[in-house]
């Protein structure tokens, strides 16, 4: 049995060289999808802050990510039920100095008491409490 080397007419080594590159980010041409799946691909910051959100008993909670940033770079605000959370934070590199900022929302129930609502933010962790409200007694209304 022989053996033939077989090199396609599309398949030339330049474009088999070229294949490299979109390996490594395969996103690049496409920045709408690349933002959106933000996939790890790149050495930029990410596109959104993590955040988990839970609850318990007396409290909601909404926990976010925010590694070697200080507390007085981070802002946070309530408007019309919607949690901001935002920060701006500069990042040293052999190009120079870089500055991202990362801003994420959060839609908080009607049942949150605006007025105690509390943030700590400790070892890169901010964590927002948004206390629930008392329940309101249900009223009987008398007919006249």
């Amino acid at each position: 049995m022989k053996l033939t080397r077989c090199t396609p007419a599309n398949y030339t080594a330049g474009q088999i060289a070229d294949f490299g590159p979109w390996l490594r980010t395969p996103l690049a041409g496409f920045p709408a999808l690349r933002d959106l799946f933000d996939l790890g691909f790149s050495s930029a910051a990410p596109a959104r802050l993590a955040t988990d959100v839970f609850e318990d008993a007396d409290s909601y909670y909404a926990r976010f990510e925010v590694p070697g940033v200080k507390k007085e770079a981070v802002k946070v605000e309530l408007h019309d039920r919607q949690l901001t959370v935002s920060f701006e934070r500069a990042d040293k590199s052999a190009e120079g100095e870089q500055t991202h900022s990362l801003t994420r929302s959060v839609t908080v129930p009607d049942s949150v008491a605006s007025e105690r609502i509390a943030a700590k933010l400790e070892d890169g962790l901010l964590t927002v409490t948004l206390p629930k409200q008392e329940q309101r007694k249900p009223r009987t209304i008398q007919i006249a």
